[in-house]
């Protein structure tokens, strides 16, 4: 998917469903697969993700462009990619 206002690439992982911490998990292994300068959109259901994904966003070189609450009660976040890693 192209984010229509940027251009950029944006890839998709809907961890709605997993409990914790697989919807951390699944957003570390996706970032560690992507390319810098692309974005990723995550949903979760699991409220443990509202907190846990931007912690591990602030310790890593990734920004947080976004976080909101759906109107269905799931949780979206928009991530750039910084930089490529190795998955630990």
């Amino acid at each position: 998917m192209i984010d229509p206002k940027s251009g950029t690439d944006v890839q998709q992982l809907d961890a709605r469903g997993l409990h914790c911490p697989l919807p951390l998990l699944r957003t570390k292994l996706t970032l560690a697969s992507m390319a810098a300068g692309e974005q990723l959109e995550v949903l979760a259901s699991d409220a443990g993700a509202w907190g846990d994904i931007p912690a591990y966003l602030a310790l890593s070189d990734h920004a947080l462009i976004s976080r909101e609450e759906t109107a269905s009660g799931d949780y979206r976040f928009l991530i750039a990619v910084q930089s490529e890693e190795t998955p630990s």
